[in-house]
């Protein structure tokens, strides 16, 4: 994936939009000048306007400016006297930041960087409609699962201030670790955060074709503001790829300071056995990583 290449087709893509708002707007401008009287305001209107812009006078300036103004006036007098709307016959533009540009003070608009993010989610993640934190069940959590909540949604609400770049949810099966994550994942998407979200299986997936040179996508894992990964240790282990891969990918990004959220059935030590102490010394340590263990008990409704 091109992050550039996406930015520049949503811009066009923007810029598309700002054309037929501006076409919609002069449309309307046209259709009312079939009235002779507003054709006439309107026509004195513009020339004002552009007298005023060629004039490099002061005086000359500050007449114009008030005759534009009194024209004004009596074309909104007028309007309202056809009923019609004074909004309808300038741009009506869905972000009054940018004007439908993408683009301010030379900076990516959040507008932009919204569509941007749910953009490279929807390309990366095996699924963007998460749970949130407000669909949690008070009735169904613990006191080990309040607090386990209470950590992560105050990481989130601290992002990108944070020193903890791996959190490590424990727990077995129906523990709510996915759900858990999916919160996670819900939260950083509406502070327009790149989330990739994949299972362990999709990221030995996406190792094993990078390894081979058939795609490419492995690299999106890597460069994602967040990476999620659900159900670590249900994956095979693939020769020369699997442990190797994985090391690569948690250590780039603890480099790059990315954070990268873990479920997984296996217990630290179980992760030292199934992989390697190179993978076990990055999820463990203390200064860079939080563990989160859950009870055991299936809270899934049935």
């Amino acid at each position: 994936m091109n992050r550039q290449r996406l930015i520049n087709d949503l811009k066009q893509g923007f810029m598309l939009k700002r054309i037929r708002a501006q076409e919609k707007a002069e449309n309307n401008i046209k259709k009312l000048c079939e009235n002779p009287e507003f054709n006439k305001l309107y026509t004195k209107y513009s020339k004002t306007k552009l007298d005023y812009l060629k004039s490099t006078y002061e005086t000359e300036n500050l007449m114009l400016k008030h005759d534009i103004e009194d024209l004004k006036t009596e074309i909104d007098n007028l309007l309202k006297k056809l009923g019609v709307d004074k909004q309808t016959l300038t741009p009506q533009y869905e972000c009054l930041k940018c004007n439908d540009t993408g683009i301010v003070g030379g900076r990516i608009c959040e507008c932009l960087n919204h569509a941007l993010n749910k953009k490279i989610s929807t390309m990366t993640s095996t699924q963007t409609d998460f749970k949130s934190f407000e669909q949690s069940d008070e009735n169904l959590l613990d006191e080990t699962d309040k607090k386990a909540y209470e950590i992560l949604k105050a990481w989130c609400k601290k992002y990108p201030d944070t020193t903890k770049t791996n959190i490590n949810v424990i727990g077995g099966v129906g523990s709510g670790k996915t759900f858990m994550l999916e919160c996670v994942a819900k939260e950083m998407l509406r502070q327009n955060c790149f989330v990739c979200y994949k299972t362990a299986f999709d990221i030995n997936e996406l190792a094993r074709l990078y390894h081979i040179g058939k795609s490419y996508e492995f690299s999106d894992c890597i460069n994602a503001d967040i990476l999620i990964i659900d159900d670590l240790g249900t994956e095979p282990i693939l020769k020369n790829v699997t442990k190797e891969y994985l090391y690569n990918l948690i250590n780039t990004r603890q480099i790059n300071k990315k954070p990268t959220f873990i479920s997984t059935n296996l217990s630290l030590d179980n992760i030292l056995d199934r992989y390697d102490e190179r993978i076990f010394s990055r999820l463990a340590n203390k200064n860079l990583s939080i563990n989160i263990s859950l009870t055991s008990s299936d809270k899934r409704v049935k």
